[in-house]
Order: C-alpha cells, then sequence, then structure tokens
C-alpha cells in the first residue's frame, strides 16, 4: 500500500521542510502581531484599543483561506516578490503564505496575551510602580513574563493549530506536506494512501511539539516553585 514512499520519499521530505518553514515564520510573526495587538488593545487611546478589537474580530470571523487568498493576490499586485526557489517554492508564495499564517494565529495569540496578562494580580502593577518603574517598564519587566508563563500551555496549543492550518496553503502553490501529498496522488491515481502518510507527518510533528512544550512548562513550573 505503501510502496510508493521508496519513489516519492524526496517530495514528503521537502513538504515536511516547507511545512516547517512556514510554520516557523509564521509563528514569530503571530507572536508579535498577537503581543502588539494585546498592548493596543489594553491602550488607553481609545482608537488604538479599537483598531486592534476590530482587527480581532475580522480575523476571527473569516476563514482562513479567504485570508490567505487575501493577502496572497494583495502583496502579488502591490509588492515585486522575488520568484527565488526554496524547498521546491517561491518566494512569491512562500512569503504571502506565511503572513496569512502569522496575521490569523496574531489574532488568537492576543486574546491568549490578553487572558493571560489579566489572571496577574493587580498588585504585581502595584508593585512595579511602587518601586519608581514606569508603566511600560512595569509591563515589560513584571507582567509580561509572568503572563507567558502563564498562557505557555494555551500558546502551545495555537502553535500546534498554525501547523495544521499551513496545510491550506497549496491552494496559493506552496508545495508543503498536503500539497506533495496530492501531487503524488494525482501521479498514482490513488489519493488516500498518500494522504495517509501527510496525517502521519502532521501527527508526528504535533506530538514532538507537544512533548517539548510539556518538557518546557514543567521545567518553568519547577523553577518557579522552588523559587517560591
Amino acid at each position: 500500500m505503501f510502496d510508493f514512499l521508496g519513489h516519492y520519499w524526496p517530495m514528503f521530505l521537502q513538504g515536511t521542510l516547507q511545512t516547517l518553514l512556514i510554520s516557523i515564520i509564521g509563528v514569530i510573526i503571530g507572536f508579535l502581531v498577537g503581543l502588539l495587538m494585546t498592548l493596543m488593545r489594553m491602550s488607553s487611546v481609545k482608537p488604538v484599543s479599537w483598531i486592534a478589537r476590530i482587527y480581532v474580530s475580522i480575523v476571527r470571523g473569516t476563514p482562513s483561506m479567504i485570508q490567505v487568498m487575501l493577502v496572497y493576490y494583495f502583496l502579488s499586485k502591490t509588492l515585486p516578490l522575488p520568484d527565488v526557489q526554496v524547498l521546491g517554492s517561491g518566494l512569491d508564495r512562500i512569503i504571502p503564505g506565511a503572513l496569512a499564517l502569522g496575521l490569523n494565529s496574531g489574532a488568537y495569540t492576543s486574546e491568549i496575551f490578553r487572558s493571560g496578562i489579566i489572571s496577574i494580580p493587580a498588585g504585581q502593577t502595584e508593585a512595579g510602580l511602587s518601586l519608581g518603574m514606569s508603566q511600560r517598564q512595569t509591563m515589560f519587566s513584571i507582567i509580561l513574563p509572568q503572563a507567558l508563563r502563564n498562557t505557555l500551555p494555551a500558546m502551545g496549543n495555537e502553535f500546534i493549530t498554525l501547523i495544521k492550518e499551513s496545510s491550506v496553503l497549496f491552494y496559493i502553490g506552496v508545495q508543503e506536506v498536503t500539497a506533495e501529498a496530492l501531487g503524488v496522488g494525482g501521479t498514482l491515481y490513488n489519493f488516500i494512501p498518500p494522504l495517509l502518510v501527510a496525517a502521519a507527518i502532521y501527527f508526528v510533528i504535533t506530538q514532538a511539539l507537544s512533548l517539548l512544550l510539556n518538557y518546557m512548562e514543567n521545567k518553568m513550573s519547577k523553577k518557579y516553585t522552588v523559587a517560591g
């Protein structure tokens, strides 16, 4: 049933590396966008706060596939992206794809950050201000580090979701795992075995990431328990 892997395994390997590359870029963008949207939403300047709220609402209320298409077609019409091949896909497709994933993830990451910040007792902020720290210093030196620790499980789930969501990028020609599986399926006139291989690859990646996140969470918990 899986005899085709002897011939097509390089395509699946290339697709896996492409998926990991785009996911890493998307995670970085999503983290930065999420942090920015959180700070904007908590701003005392109402227009800034409303911009963040509208952004989060729009992204969470529309399909990720449409977002990918919009970002791809918008950038292809406005920016001269280079058609340099990286792991079988052009940068003119990788950049819009990773950006779309990051912008999508940023909306959800923003809500995770916000819930983490809200969970920190107000006394922490008051303590920082009483020590002569500014509001900004208190946020970045006291509140955010604790919020990041508290939200690590939820952030991990969001990053795992992003990896799986990367499969929609085959619509814009990114040769990630799903696209490679469909290409092999078209050659074999049988899509089930290649798609099962793709599913197994996603499962291994997400399980490995889950184990890593659990390890990090346990290490951080022990560190703060000992410190306490």
